[in-house]
């Protein structure tokens, strides 16, 4: 049932966004731009990212040498490996995250 909900929100915001048209969307668009822009939405941006390194530092202090710490400095460490290879790519099939041009950062969108 859950899913006739969605899928009904997703036909709904189709339809309403479409009858919007491309000038309301760049009106939105602006306005998103002028309120990510704003310095004092910056400030707060910077302060909040700032409060947030500052718990998970704490965080990480106070798990450090337990059990759970070990799992997630195992999971840490880990990330820092290359992704394994998948079976895929045996066959030259390449994903858009895994391909050489998304990589780079010249892939379209990037």
């Amino acid at each position: 049932m859950r899913k006739w909900y969605l899928v009904a929100g997703f036909a709904v915001g189709y339809v309403m966004g479409a009858k919007a048209g491309r000038e309301r969307y760049e009106q939105i668009v602006d306005y998103a731009r002028r309120v990510t822009g704003n310095d004092t939405v910056q400030q707060v941006a910077t302060t909040m990212r700032t409060q947030a390194n500052k718990a998970v530092d704490a965080a990480q202090d106070k798990i450090k040498g337990t059990k759970f710490g070990e799992i997630v400095e195992n999971f840490t460490t880990s990330a820092d490996e290359p992704p394994k290879a998948e079976p895929w790519d045996s066959a030259g099939v390449t994903t858009p995250a895994r391909s050489d041009r998304a990589l780079r950062g010249d892939a379209p969108g990037f």
